[in-house]
């Protein structure tokens, strides 16, 4: 069984630095990496294309990701399964491809990342949709009642966030989903940040579409993703693009789509990604998503025991271990927030995250422009932390 302290071996990367910026990127695994270097090195072939063994062989791969993911969300069937390049397509997709009617009303919240903002906006900017923003309380949480407030019989959809990019804070899902269902509404969660820090049951969400990133925490290769959507719902959606793998000619003059899920996958895959994808999730399920939120709640402890220990910082969002996913913001009264992630790269080689993080309209009522952002994932250790001290009591210093 995998432990936190053969994480390094697994990672060479870590040895380098001492990471906290998890909420952006991880490194994936080594096995990842050879996963991936095998399919170029053995079997460069095209997912779906040719019957010699070798590219069947290929297909299937691709096609137990499918199956692994869908089984590590509960997903009823890979069907519901879409490969993305990321979030962004993934919530794209569905802004794009429900119909939407004179009046329809989106509801999403003000701490969302601006990819599942702007969507939005750009359709209410073309006449489609109302956008109606919900403002989360002063600890970065969007109370379901809130919600329910917003709620009227021109509900189309509601959008929101798993666990905030910005404040860590893990949204109520479930209560948000029951109400959301109450109403004939669709609902769509954004999970970029939750996916690979804890466990996912979109059944117990109720949720109509969940987004996903791989680079994140799932510790994919970048430039993956995937949508689940419930086939019902996704039955419905038009696809975002068309072309080969998506649709087949009939004629001259027509065309047919595809069955779920490929009719959402036009071109060629990112076979490799997948396959690399796959494995990192399968690197998680070995550790535990069980062990790895408890591990990232006693690493969150240490953080925040060390921020509240520097004069001058101010820390926002929730400090509730059981209500954040291990991702905290903090200002550093008399420091600019670029400088402060700078200067501990520069001086500890420590990775931090500075500025809105896209996500301005999080920081508005705070009337912050930025903030630094420190994350932890299950591979980091103790020392990590204590090298943002060291490298933040440095810099109080003026070394």
């Amino acid at each position: 069984m995998l432990s936190p302290e053969n994480i390094a071996e697994d990672i060479p990367f870590l040895k380098k630095v001492a990471y906290l910026d998890s909420a952006a990127v991880c490194p994936p695994p080594k096995r990842t990496i050879e996963a991936m270097s095998k399919f170029y090195l053995e079997y460069p072939y095209n997912y779906g294309v040719g019957v010699f063994q070798d590219s069947v062989e290929v297909k299937v791969m691709v096609d137990k990701v499918r199956e692994r993911i869908a089984q590590f969300i509960n997903a009823s069937s890979p069907e519901e399964i879409i490969f993305t390049k990321n979030t962004t397509e993934a919530i794209n997709i569905v802004a794009y491809g429900l119909k939407f009617e004179p009046g329809d009303e989106v509801i999403i919240t003000n701490i969302e990342h601006q990819s599942n903002i702007i969507p939005w906006l750009r359709l209410e900017k073309l006449g489609r949709i109302k956008v109606k923003i919900v403002n989360a309380d002063p600890e970065g949480i969007v109370q379901p009642e809130e919600i329910e407030r917003q709620l009227t019989p021109k509900t189309k959809l509601v959008a929101i966030t798993h666990v905030s990019n910005i404040f860590g804070t893990i949204q109520m899902v479930e209560e948000i989903g029951k109400l959301v269902k109450s109403h004939g509404a669709i609902y769509l969660v954004d999970a970029a940040q939750s996916a690979g820090r804890m466990p996912i049951d979109v059944k117990k969400i109720q949720c109509d579409f969940m987004a996903f990133c791989g680079r994140k925490a799932l510790m994919g290769p970048q430039g993956t993703g995937f949508l689940y959507g419930c086939k019902d719902a996704l039955e419905k959606l038009e696809p975002l693009m068309v072309g080969s793998r998506a649709a087949y000619v009939t004629s001259s003059k027509q065309f047919e789509y595809k069955p779920l899920p490929h009719r959402f996958e036009a071109g060629i895959l990112n076979t490799s990604g997948i396959i690399g994808l796959g494995t990192s999730i399968e690197y998680l399920q070995e550790f535990g998503l069980e062990r790895i939120r408890d591990r990232i709640r006693l690493l969150l402890s240490e953080l925040l025991e060390t921020l509240r220990s520097i004069d001058g910082i101010k820390i926002y969002g929730s400090e509730d271990l059981k209500c954040n996913a291990g991702i905290i913001p903090w200002v550093m009264e008399g420091y600019n927030c670029d400088d402060i992630a700078r200067k501990v790269f520069d001086t500890h080689r420590v990775v931090v995250a500075s500025g809105d993080l896209g996500a301005l309209l999080a920081l508005q009522p705070y009337g912050l422009k930025g903030v630094v952002r420190t994350s932890v994932h299950f591979f980091n250790r103790s020392e990590d932390i204590t090298r943002l001290k060291e490298a933040l009591e440095a810099l109080k210093k003026g070394r």
